[in-house]
């Protein structure tokens, strides 16, 4: 498997869990939700984190 293929599946397992787990915070808390909304959020949620990240680098390396 090369690298691409890898970061593709790596992306999509954790997309997945976070649905999964919102789904199932949902269900614990009594507001339930559909799982294709909680897929969703946790995709948005990946996009966030991933976009801070990228802040997170490029301004570390603005100050090296």
């Amino acid at each position: 498997m090369n690298r691409a293929a890898r970061l593709v599946l790596s992306l999509l397992l954790w997309w997945l869990a976070a649905g999964l787990a919102l789904w199932l915070l949902g269900l614990a808390f009594g507001r339930p939700a559909s799982f294709l909304g909680c897929a969703l959020s946790g995709l948005f949620l990946g996009a966030v984190g991933e976009f801070g990240d990228w802040m997170r680098r490029r301004v570390r390396r603005s100050r090296a």
